[in-house]
């Protein structure tokens, strides 16, 4: 056994015949116990084996970002190849260890590279070994007992609860070493309200009522940039299109039987259509959103929830214009359907209350309940139950990235008892909790979380039906690339169908995706599969690319306009005071302001909104952490990366030439981040 060098020192005799290499270090954070990072590391090649070397980083920057690179020198007299490592934590490290990324082994005098995934917590005099480029399905692995091991050891960190939030997807129990990292202060939405909260003129700016609807619009400016149009609340054009290209796309359907509960006829709808009522429900012309699934909501003390259902209709030019509002479920004398043809501002009241359900239900359902929470538990079983050379593993996790982290540190924040959803909802934390629980009960992979059932499904996969949908139209491109990507992917590493029977570790992992919460599992329904397994790969391609898209597309598109669409309360109300309207009463403008929130409550909403709409990793197909290191798997992510740079190019495209109405910048693959990062 070789003896450890100390200095590198060697005898001149060694030092002319030695191979000169550059060992690249690429940390994922700071050691998480230590001031300093300090690993021993021993290459092999060709069963020969190198001295034992340390590698020590005194320092890190106080801006510290992932992949941070140290790059040492070395030299091997033994090594003319390098196909192995072995890394040793310190004790300078601790027992809370050091996240490192991976090691880049270079010759120096042929540019031969090395490259070895690590991705592991190193804990202090701890030994982990890992081989070049290394990728294997488990029944091809030739470390069965060590994948065995980690795997056990990951279940234990990844244990996973019910009990953090009742009745919601399960969650992590504690917070894994594995996932905590320095750069959370990035996430922290309460350090924005703190420094806004030193600023002279804070406390003045949010005492008091709005005397204006002019006196909202100059909350902006002095802290807070001006949303790209202030009108939406006025125009039943732009009321149409938040359903299309707003944060909440997942709600409208296509209408082919007005329901009983809400007592329409063709007189009544007749002057803001161009057809007949059933002529148009016969061309696939009214669509629907219904908030049954809100009726009975707990809120907040002194506040009311809506649970409307409205009418739109799509007219010949293609816009869609709102044509009735009820604002709960069961009709009668005090609950009217409110027309365009009503009085301006009580036609405008009732757009309102509808758009204020909408935004409660966005924010429980759409955004928290099923990307955040129903993703963390896919990350959790993801490490428990694959091996991190798993090249499943290795596709998904750059997607994973911070998730478990930020739930972690937002979750108090957002729905604590003094949290954000609490001061700005009016359904506040019961209401959110029990919302997110009714739709987890039918919720399913292979319809809501998959786009394009959910389109078949809710009869918008017609590209001619709502030209206008700039959602689906932005998202269905970059499902299909990322689609193409996935099964391009898979093909590598699975040559039949009967390598994915086989593979235990992807049997074992979609076992627990679809076991009751009782068991431990997840519970999730409509996982694709026959007879509770994966039985070929293009079922594995389409819960692949569910996540894949989830985790990236979906977060993106109902995250990063939040602060576009609810930074002016007219437009699209988080909160509203005092009843819904019971009549048609004749109200003017100023009574709208008795409704909308003060100033307190305005001001918290742009530091909320303002705050989960910044932009933190990098873009879709940029990987902060490039767990990647196959050449053949390289090849497929840059044909991938080439698929969305076309994508962007016609997106852009499309907004600054096609799109009248609004832009929509949202899914521009420049503008979607790889994971669920904010």
């Amino acid at each position: 056994m070789p003896k450890r060098r100390h200095n590198g020192a060697l005898c001149e005799k060694e030092r002319r015949s030695s191979n000169e290499y550059t060992v690249c270090l690429e940390a994922a954070d700071k050691p998480l116990g230590a001031c300093r990072g300090v690993v021993s590391i021993k290459l092999r090649g060709n069963g020969k084996e190198g001295y034992e070397e340390q590698l020590a980083v005194s320092s890190f920057p106080d801006n510290f970002e992932r992949g941070f690179k140290n790059i040492f020198n070395i030299i091997e007299p033994k090594l003319d190849v390098i196909d192995e490592l072995e890394i040793r934590g310190d004790s300078m490290i601790g027992e809370r260890g050091w996240n490192i990324d991976r090691l880049t082994v270079t010759k120096k005098n042929t540019g031969a590279q090395s490259v070895f995934p690590v991705f592991t917590n190193i804990k202090s005099d701890q030994t982990y070994k890992f081989n070049i480029n290394d990728v294997s399905l488990p029944q091809q692995s030739s470390t069965k007992k060590e994948r065995k091991r980690e795997l056990n050891e990951m279940r234990k960190l990844y244990e996973l609860t019910e009990k953090r939030l009742p009745g919601c997807p399960p969650l992590v129990k504690k917070l894994p070493p594995n996932e905590v990292f320095s750069v959370a202060y990035k996430f922290e939405i309460g350090g924005k309200l703190v420094k806004l909260k030193l600023e002279e003129k804070w406390d003045e700016l949010i005492s008091g009522e709005f005397e204006s609807m002019e006196d909202i619009e100059d909350v902006f400016g002095v802290f807070f940039p001006k949303p790209s149009n202030l009108q939406r609340w006025r125009n039943d054009k732009l009321f149409g299109m938040q359903r299309l290209m707003g944060v909440n796309p997942d709600v409208i359907h296509l209408c082919t039987k007005i329901p009983s509960k809400l007592p329409v006829n063709n007189q009544m709808l007749k002057p803001f259509l161009e057809m007949s009522l059933e002529n148009a429900l016969t061309k696939k012309r009214i669509f629907i959103v219904d908030y049954e699934i809100m009726d009975g909501l707990p809120t907040k003390p002194d506040f009311t929830m809506t649970s409307p259902i409205a009418l739109f209709y799509q007219q010949n030019d293609g816009t869609l214009i709102p044509i009735a509002i009820q604002l709960f479920q069961k009709p009668g004398v005090d609950n009217p359907v409110f027309l365009p043809s009503d009085p301006e501002y009580t036609w405008i009241l009732a757009k309102m209350w509808f758009n204020v359900a909408d935004a409660n239900y966005h924010e429980s359902v759409t955004h928290l309940g099923f990307t955040h929470l129903k993703m963390e538990g896919i990350v959790a079983i993801t490490h428990r139950q694959m091996y991190k050379t798993h090249p499943i593993y290795k596709l998904l996790m750059p997607h994973f990235l911070y998730l478990i982290a930020i739930n972690w540190t937002g979750i108090p924040e957002l729905i604590g008892a003094e949290g954000y959803v609490v001061k700005l909802l009016n359904i506040g934390r019961e209401g959110l909790l029990e919302l997110i629980n009714r739709k987890n009960k039918n919720w399913r992979m292979d319809i809501e979380g998959t786009l394009p059932n959910d389109m078949k499904e809710r009869g918008l996969d017609d590209t001619s039906c709502l030209p206008d949908f700039y959602y689906r139209n932005d998202a269905m491109e970059i499902y299909n690339a990322i689609f193409e990507y996935v099964k391009k992917y898979l093909d590598l590493y699975y040559t039949t169908d009967n390598d994915v029977m086989t593979d235990q570790e992807l049997q074992q992992w979609r076992k627990e995706m679809v076991a009751p919460v009782d068991q431990k599992g997840l519970g999730m329904l409509g996982v694709f599969g026959n007879k509770g397994k994966f039985t070929e790969k293009s079922q594995v391609c389409l819960t692949l690319t569910s996540i894949f898209f989830t985790c990236s597309v979906k977060h993106a598109a109902v995250n990063f306009r939040q602060y576009e669409e609810y930074a002016f309360p007219p437009n699209y109300p988080l909160t509203l005071r005092g009843l819904p309207p019971k009549t048609k009463e004749n109200l003017k403008q100023e009574d709208l302001l008795k409704y909308l929130p003060q100033k307190e409550k305005t001001y918290d909403t742009l530091v909320i909104t303002d705050v989960l709409s910044t932009f933190i990793t990098h873009a879709l197909g940029d990987f902060e952490a490039q767990y990647i290191t196959d050449e053949k798997a390289l090849r497929i992510l840059a044909e991938f990366r080439n698929d969305l740079a076309n994508i962007a190019y016609l997106n852009k495209k499309r907004n600054n030439t096609d799109r009248k109405i609004e832009k929509y910048w949202a899914l521009n693959p420049t503008r979607v981040p790889n994971s669920i990062s904010i």
